[in-house]
């Protein structure tokens, strides 16, 4: 009798199979979509970060070898992300570029002094990071001055912390909708093999021999829906590639293994639990009341 039971359920499960994979392959796809784009979000406020930079001057006096010696304890400060020495020709060509015209015949000498540019850790964008960091180059032996946007970067760190909550509720509000929609979907798959439940109750088998079929077909169902998914925004990021590559962060390997990775462990948990709780639903409820679902 339970051979025949099991035929029976895996039989009636494959024809509703179909359905309920591409129902929850698309919420994965959409998933991973706005995955993409939630990192490349997230990786917004890095990207202004390091376009925010501290403005060193180096004494007028001082020889591209002390610069070199400067830069290195520079680049050794806890608050230093990124650090480029930029020489005087460097700054005057620059400038040149910017003015047009050769000044440096025209004064006879290069008045520029040479620099060195520094991004800062987030850790440090406020206003008494920027203040503690300004007082601590000014110590260095060979640095002039410091120059720096103080209203920029509090500016920039209150922007960065809004990102971030915006960044949060999105997520949160992502994955509510994706575990509703995904519920829904094997709800009504199971809705329509209720009476067969009814049907295995009547000929003895317990909870735990009724749950397993099903459980075993939610969890290959989500890995089924899970490569569906990979496959569909392997295919969209091909075709974005070219066209929004300097917008779009497309190649990050690390960033696309942990988003495949998140899509079918989701897609497969949401799949069990969701089986899990509706199948011992319909256990528990009579015959009689299998008629109003």
């Amino acid at each position: 009798m339970s051979l025949k039971v099991k035929k029976i359920v895996s039989s009636r499960l494959r024809t509703s199979y179909l359905s309920s994979v591409i129902s929850t392959a698309l919420v994965l796809f959409l998933l991973g979509v706005v995955g993409i784009l939630v990192y490349n979000l997230n990786r917004l406020p890095e990207t202004i970060r390091d376009q925010v930079t501290v403005s060193i001057n180096l004494e007028d006096t001082i020889t591209d070898r002390s610069a070199m010696r400067v830069l290195a304890i520079v680049e050794l400060k806890e608050f230093v992300d990124k650090a480029k020495y930029i020489s005087k020709d460097e700054t005057a060509k620059e400038m040149k570029g910017e003015l047009g015209d050769d000044f440096i015949e025209l004064l006879g000498e290069n008045p520029l002094p040479s620099s060195i540019e520094i991004s800062l850790r987030k850790d440090y964008f406020s206003s008494e990071g920027i203040d503690r960091v300004s007082n601590e180059l000014k110590n260095i032996p060979g640095i002039k001055s410091v120059t720096y946007h103080k209203s920029l970067f509090e500016q920039v760190a209150r922007n960065t912390k809004n990102v971030s909550i915006i960044i949060l509720i999105f997520v949160a509000l992502l994955l509510f909708i994706s575990v509703f929609l995904i519920n829904n979907t094997i709800r009504l798959a199971i809705y329509s093999k209720r009476f067969l439940i009814n049907t295995m109750k009547l000929v003895g088998a317990n909870t735990t021999f009724i749950r397993t079929p099903f459980l075993a077909a939610s969890v290959w169902q989500g890995l089924i829906s899970g490569f569906i998914a990979i496959i569909l925004l392997l295919g969209l990021v091909t075709l974005l590639k070219n066209d929004f590559s300097s917008i779009l962060e497309l190649t990050d390997a690390t960033m696309f293994g942990a988003l495949f990775a998140m899509m079918l462990v989701l897609g497969s948990l949401i799949n069990f639990v969701s089986t899990y709780i509706i199948v011992t639903k319909y256990t528990k409820i009579g015959a009689d009341d299998l008629w109003e679902g």
